[in-house]
């Protein structure tokens, strides 16, 4: 299973991999292995960034490595996922792959997060958080999950027993061990999981409901509607009023905003964000096929091919009581430091959405 949203990286890492459990309605299998191309430009991607990825070399336990990638839309600065094998879902619901590596920058938060200790392994601090494999390293997190053998109980014993072909990237041998975490990120661990081996430690959420609002909007650059990039470094530090939906939702509410908002003389800036989450995220609809769709909006429109930015949106609108974004898409009202200070239903009364609008300045 490919990275879903856009969040920090522990909550990020919760979710993946408490949506990961693959269980009935899916299956395992060996899957098509990744072509030396891919591998190399996805090597050369990594290594550009200057930090350090991890994976368990081109084949683990008879599984080929099926996907590596960069995540450079996820809500942590640096992401890179391996994959090896892959599941299939029958259901409504998705399914990780049969063994999952993931490198992440260290963020520091701990709310909702629950550990127990291990012993060090490959000689840097190690615990089980959300039922995971991890390990820190310099200012890095690392998960190492085998989901073959959820169902026959102790799913920890096979990530453990991975560690032992754990590798850089790109290198042919496995490290033996990793250099030792910064003294911020130990003492994360120290936090998270405690300090005493076989100890369980949980951290309930610290703002109840509100903690999982996710006001401030994270980085993101998608592909814009006829050519070049929607980045958000470009609108970072000005107040903005942006639609997120299929391309008929933000057709349609893009339209019904710009009447209002352009009421005021000096008015926000309207953008869209268009997903397309019916589709398969590993062979997106083409751009030309969302232009056509949308049409010629007079405003900057993104698509999120990949639809991990749109997810960001649509996920924090519903933690903060829309549950019907999903379906109708969402109207996000943000203020100059990157702050949500509004997600609105796009049916939402003409009167409100414009007021929102010249609350923002």
């Amino acid at each position: 299973m490919r990275p879903p949203t856009l969040l920090p990286v522990t909550t990020a890492v919760a979710l993946v991999l408490a949506l990961a459990a693959c269980g009935a309605g899916s299956s395992f299998g060996t899957g098509q292995a990744l072509s030396s191309n891919d591998f190399r430009a996805a090597v050369d991607q990594i290594a550009a960034t200057g930090k350090p990825a991890y994976y368990l070399g081109s084949s683990y336990d008879d599984l080929p490595l099926t996907w590596l990638d960069l995540v450079e839309e996820n809500a942590p600065s640096f992401q890179v996922q391996a994959d090896y094998g892959t599941c299939e879902s029958f259901g409504d619901g998705g399914c990780s792959d049969p063994v999952v590596v993931s490198t992440n920058d260290w963020r520091p938060d701990v709310d909702g997060l629950t550990c127990q200790r291990l012993d060090p392994q490959l000689g840097v601090p190690a615990g089980v958080v959300m039922g995971e494999l991890t390990l820190v390293t310099g200012e890095l997190v690392i998960t190492v999950s085998d989901f073959r053998e959820r169902p026959d109980g102790d799913g920890i014993r096979p990530a453990v027993r991975a560690l032992a072909t754990l590798r850089r990237v790109g290198e042919a041998s496995p490290v033996g061990s990793l250099p030792p975490p910064t003294p911020e990120v130990a003492g994360w661990m120290d936090e998270v999981c405690g300090t005493t081996p076989g100890q369980e430690v949980s951290h309930e959420l610290g703002g109840g409901p509100d903690a999982l609002d996710n006001s401030t909007v994270p980085d993101f650059t998608v592909e814009r509607l006829g050519g070049g990039e929607l980045a958000w470094a470009d609108y970072r530090g000005k107040p903005l009023v942006l639609v997120v939906g299929t391309g008929p939702q933000v057709s349609a509410t893009v339209q019904r905003l710009k009447p209002l908002i352009a009421r005021n003389a000096s008015h926000p800036p309207l953008l869209g964000l268009v997903s397309d989450p019916t589709g398969d995220k590993f062979n997106p609809r083409p751009v030309a096929e969302i232009e056509s769709e949308v049409g010629d909006l007079g405003v900057p429109v993104g698509y999120a091919a990949v639809p991990l930015s749109a997810v960001w949106f649509l996920d924090a609108a519903a933690n903060r009581g829309n549950q019907n974004a999903w379906d109708e898409g969402v109207v996000a009202f943000v203020d100059a430091s990157g702050t949500v200070s509004q997600f609105a239903r796009p049916s939402a009364p003409a009167a409100q959405l414009g007021e929102w609008s010249r609350a923002l300045g």
